[in-house]
Order: C-alpha cells, then sequence, then structure tokens
C-alpha cells in the first residue's frame, strides 16, 4: 500500500507500520462506505490526514490516531481501548472533543477557546490532528457553500494558523495560511502566483549564484550541511504588499535561502563571513539562537543587499534547529520525549497563562492581542530580544524582563529618551526599565499593559501588597494625602505650603525635592520624577519632619474574637499613642474592622505601631485612610 511505503521512506519502524497496517485495516471496515460532501469516503480523508502528520514526522501514536479520528461515533470506548490501548483512545477523545468546537475572529467564543485550549494543554498531540485536518478540508473547499468556504478559511486565518504559530509547527501555519488565503482572495493569489512562476527563472538564478558564493566563502571554514532556497510563501507576500503600499513588481525582498550548519559555532563563522562581503539591510538583522523567540524558535536572520538594489532574506541554524521550527511539536517527541522536557512545557506557558484567566472577556481579548495580533521585537541595552505585542508599553516590557522590575518600574529609556510607563513601544526600540525600591503596582496598571502575562503579574502582586500594612504603599484617599503634605518643610521658605505632588506621589521615606509654584506653593517631588527633572531651575531642597501633632486615623483588619478591640488598644497604648477615637465593626467573613483615630510623635512612631499591630493574632492588615 502506498501510504504505508511511504512510512517507511519517511523513517518509521516496522513495528509502528505494523502497527499502522491494523488501524487501517480496522478504520476501513466502518469508514469506508462513509462519504463525506466531496464524495470520497472517511476513510479516504483519514488517510491524507494520516499522510499529512507523517510528512510531519509526527509520533506513530498521532498517525493511529489520525487513521482512526471519527470512529468513536460508531464504536464502544471499551473496543477502541482493548484493541489499541488507553493512549489512543484519549487522543480520540480529545480530537472528537475538539471537533464539534467553532472559532470564529470576530465573535470569539471563550467556551469554545478554552476547550480548545484545555484539550491541547492536556495533550498536545491533539491538537497536531486537528491542524492536519483543517489543512486536509482546507483542500477540498471546493465541495462546501461559499458561506461555508467562507467560515473556514476565516477560522484557519485567525485561529489555527496562529495556533501552529505558537506551538511552532511552521510548516503547517504557511500551509494553512496560503490555502485559507486563496479561499478568502483568489484574484490578489493568483496574481501573486502568476508573478512568482513569470519571475522564478530570475530569481532562482539569483538563489543559485548566492549559493554558489556562499560555498566557496564558507569553503574549510564552516561546515554546511546544505542550503536551499527557501520560497517566500504567497500569504507573507500579500501582507508585506498590504502593509507597504508598494507594487509587487517594486518588492525587492522576494529571494530567501535557508543556510543549515553542522554547529552552533558553524552558524556565526557563517554570518561573519556573508557580512564580510554583503552589506546586511539596517535592522534585519536578528538572533534568534541567542535569544530565542517565544515559541522557542531559534534561527539566524539578514537581509543583504545584493547587486542592482536586489535584497535576499537568509537563515541561518542547525539541523536540530531546523527540525523544531518545520515540525514544532513533532520533532520534540523524536528529540527528548514527551514528558521530561522542561523547553517544551515552557512552549505550553502561553496556554497556561490564557487559561488562569477567570474573566470571559479577558481571555477573548488576550486571544486576540496573542494569537491575531500583530508583534513587535524590542531590545534591552545588552542586545536581548523581546517580542510584545504591538501598542505594547514600558510596564509591558517591564513584566516580561521580570516580575519584581515590573512591580518597582516607574518609567524607562527608550532609545536614550526618558519616557513614562504608559509609552507605547515601537519595533526595534532598546529599552531600559528605570526602578524604584518604594515603587508598587497599582491597579490602574492593568489597563496599562496589553499582556495576559503582564495582567497577572500585576493582579498577583496587588494581591501580596495589599496584605501589607498602608503606609508601605502608594493607596492613601485624597484627604490623606493632603494631610501627609504638612510632614514636609523647607527651610529655604518656612512660611510656604507644601503639598505632594500628583505625577509621582511621594510618600514619608521617599528622597524628595521641592518645586516653587507661581502661587508660592512648594510642589513635593520624588527626586526621580520625570516631569521634575524638566523644572530644575525652580528646585528647592525639601525634607520630611520628624516632628508631627496631626490627627491620623487607620483601620486594622483582623479575625473576629473575644478580645481583639482591648488587645488593640492595649498595643496602640503601649506603643505612647495619644487615641481620640475607637470603634470596631464585623464585615462578614468571620472578620472585623477596627478603627482609631491617633495622634502620633513623628514618622518613625507610626512604623513602629504598625509592626507591633501586625505582630497580633489574626491582624491581616493596617491601612490608613
Amino acid at each position: 500500500m502506498e501510504f504505508l511505503q511511504h512510512c517507511e521512506k519517511q523513517e518509521y519502524s516496522k513495528k509502528a507500520c505494523k502497527e499502522f497496517q491494523e488501524a487501517l485495516d480496522f478504520a476501513k471496515i466502518i469508514l469506508d462506505q462513509k462519504k463525506r460532501l466531496s464524495g470520497e469516503s472517511y476513510f479516504q480523508h483519514n488517510l491524507k490526514v494520516a499522510e499529512i502528520l507523517v510528512d510531519n514526522k509526527s509520533q506513530p501514536e498521532i498517525i493511529i490516531t489520525a487513521i482512526l479520528h471519527g470512529l468513536l461515533k460508531d464504536i464502544g470506548k471499551e473496543t477502541i481501548q482493548k484493541r489499541f490501548g488507553k493512549e489512543i483512545l484519549t487522543l480520540l477523545e480529545g480530537v472528537a472533543e475538539l471537533g464539534m468546537l467553532k472559532v470564529k475572529h470576530d465573535k470569539l467564543d471563550s467556551s469554545a477557546l478554552r476547550k480548545i485550549m484545555l484539550s491541547t494543554l492536556k495533550d498536545p498531540r491533539v491538537i497536531l490532528v486537528k491542524l492536519a485536518q483543517k489543512l486536509e478540508n482546507m483542500k477540498t473547499d471546493h465541495v462546501f457553500s461559499s458561506k461555508e468556504r467562507k467560515r473556514l478559511a476565516e477560522e484557519v486565518l485567525d485561529f489555527y494558523a496562529p495556533l501552529a504559530y505558537r506551538l511552532g509547527v511552521e510548516r503547517f501555519k504557511i500551509q494553512l495560511e496560503n490555502l485559507a488565503f486563496h479561499s478568502l482572495n483568489p484574484r490578489k493569489y493568483k496574481e501573486i502566483s502568476e508573478y512568482l512562476k513569470e519571475t522564478q527563472e530570475v530569481r532562482q538564478k539569483n538563489i543559485d549564484n548566492i549559493i554558489s558564493t556562499i560555498k566557496n566563502l564558507a569553503k574549510d571554514k564552516a561546515n554546511i550541511i546544505k542550503i536551499k532556497g527557501r520560497p517566500k510563501h504567497i500569504y507573507s507576500i500579500y501582507k508585506k504588499l498590504h502593509l507597504r503600499k508598494v507594487p509587487l513588481h517594486k518588492q525587492m525582498d522576494l529571494l530567501g535561502i535557508r543556510i543549515i550548519a553542522k554547529t552552533v559555532e558553524g552558524c556565526y563563522t557563517i554570518l561573519g563571513l556573508l557580512l564580510e562581503k554583503f552589506d546586511a539591510r539596517e535592522g534585519t538583522l536578528k538572533d534568534y539562537i541567542a535569544n530565542p523567540k517565544p515559541n522557542f524558535y531559534k534561527s539566524i536572520h539578514a537581509a543583504l543587499e545584493l547587486p542592482q538594489g536586489k535584497i535576499i532574506e537568509i537563515q541561518i541554524r542547525t539541523q536540530e534547529m531546523d527540525e523544531f521550527a518545520e515540525e514544532g511539536v513533532a520533532a520534540h517527541w523524536r528529540y527528548k520525549g514527551v514528558k521530561s522536557d522542561e523547553i517544551f512545557e515552557k512552549k505550553l506557558s502561553w496556554l497556561r497563562n490564557v487559561l488562569d484567566l477567570k474573566r470571559t472577556n479577558e481571555l477573548v481579548e488576550t486571544v486576540k492581542i496573542d494569537l491575531f495580533g500583530d508583534k513587535i521585537q524590542c531590545y534591552t541595552p545588552k542586545g536581548d530580544v523581546k517580542e510584545l505585542p504591538k501598542d505594547a508599553t514600558i510596564l509591558d516590557f517591564a513584566y516580561l524582563v521580570h516580575e519584581h522590575i515590573g512591580n518597582h518600574c516607574v518609567g524607562g529609556r527608550v532609545n536614550g529618551k526618558f519616557v513614562p510607563i504608559k509609552y507605547k513601544l515601537k519595533g526595534e526600540d532598546v529599552v531600559e526599565i528605570m526602578t524604584n525600591k518604594k515603587q508598587r503596582p497599582r491597579r490602574g496598571w492593568i489597563r496599562i499593559v496589553t499582556s495576559a502575562k503582564a495582567r497577572q503579574k500585576i493582579r498577583k502582586s496587588l494581591k501580596e501588597f495589599e496584605k501589607l500594612p498602608a503606609i508601605y504603599f502608594r493607596t492613601f484617599k485624597p484627604e490623606i494625602k493632603e494631610e501627609l503634605g504638612i510632614l514636609v518643610k523647607s527651610d529655604a521658605y518656612p512660611n510656604a505650603t507644601c503639598i505632594l505632588a500628583k505625577c509621582c506621589k511621594p510618600i514619608p521615606g521617599d528622597e524628595i525635592l521641592g518645586i516653587v509654584t507661581k502661587r508660592k506653593i512648594i510642589s513635593t517631588h520624588r527626586t526621580d520624577c520625570r516631569l521634575a527633572e524638566k523644572e530644575s531651575n525652580r528646585w528647592v531642597p525639601v525634607e520630611w519632619k520628624r516632628k508631627y501633632n496631626q490627627k491620623i486615623q487607620f483601620s486594622v483588619v483582623a479575625d473576629e474574637r473575644s478580645g481583639l478591640l482591648a488587645d488593640l488598644l492595649n498595643t496602640i497604648v503601649r506603643a505612647s499613642f495619644e487615641v481620640k477615637e475607637a470603634k470596631a465593626k464585623l464585615t462578614g467573613n468571620s472578620q472585623a474592622e477596627c478603627s482609631f483615630l491617633v495622634i502620633p510623635r513623628d514618622l518613625d512612631h507610626v512604623k513602629e505601631l504598625i509592626k507591633r499591630l501586625m505582630k497580633l493574632r489574626g491582624v491581616k492588615g493596617v491601612y490608613f485612610g
């Protein structure tokens, strides 16, 4: 049988081929008589899906699942498990579950999305079968109605192709995009396709010349396994045309080659030799070996300028990197094994991040941004590549670097220029994050960031910081902020009124400076305030007062218990505070809130009281305002 011969050519073992034959015999009995809209049998469809996966060098269990998928409608689970084992049954159940779901870009259903992602997370092999199914359906979409063809193409282009990219299956992504684009815009597809055919001879001649040049350059200097022309796929050309607004005949970068080196060191040697011979177009050199993409894609990219103004895009990678790029999870299993590979676990972390989102609207919005949205690449000062969603902010970048960096971010430098945390980044920006140890995350930050990962980290940090006393973070109510302004003094302007600036919101303990306003009021800023930097000609020295005789109100939240208020009062009095008012109320969930109005001696006095209160049994937090 041709299918089994093809499997042998792809170097599947005799044992695997025997299992394939058993699955084929079993499936044919049941599925050969059932017909699809195209007139072919479901058995023939399954065989074509399996062939796609064989070409992708997928795991034998995936091939068997592809051959048998759809059988659960006619055959009991017990029979499948007895004949093919528990693993195959589980995979077939996953494929069947995905088969009932439809995803449409403009009406994303959060329930369907969650089910798809859960199935993928439980066993990523399931989504490979689904992708192969979609690919085969697109090849025969002429049998569907125009409405159904459009729905299928949009579903593929907007969801399954990006998901294939996320899982690193480049081969599937390219084929799905081209077929879907052909269905949605046949006129433009034909235009690009015919142009590529017309210019094939010239382009091939240019590719042959550059391959010959590379071989000569690398002779005795780098071990090259193979060099191959890399056809630019039609949908990617269309996207460039649409983005650049340049006619097709003026596109200069329709040439592409891929160089497979024996070692990583060889990749860099080849790059060096090419850069000695050709200039790289500005901004096109990308080192994804040192800084892999989020889906763990590795390669070196560059666009080299050839004579006559032509551009050729090159990729340099090792054999293993090439197979990982084209085959994704299939290559993972062949190289590493399914369960133990930490890198593959990280590859699925995006799905986990999305599934952690409890809010339905946020789940949908995140999938739109992370799957469908355009990406930009920015750099750290050390040259590390960071990939972010389009319109990502300084704060997104900070949380991508590290949660601690994000929590204490006060702004950044982009290409050497100071910018606030809301600043939207552009591709190729060099970003340095500015931090202050006294900075804390705020609820408004959730509206600033665009990525799900950043939102999760902010929410997690907010929960942690909200357990701390309010004096340690900036959640004071407006009237309390005004009160704290009395804590600032200026020897240069002893009679001036000092207020706290709203832009940087200094709190006691921050390093501060004053700016004299036109009304002779001193606006107090943190020394790292970006706005204050612009007013250096009006700076005056200010400091926090050590003595303080104003009333301060605060609340203690604690587990409800007998004698709670008495214990709190005793602690406050023993700390030498004058108590002006005290009251308590139950808040539900077996908790109580006790409020006090006191007069502290100074700031250190307040800090000492907070430490004492937090040591009492059942106290959850001390909050001011």
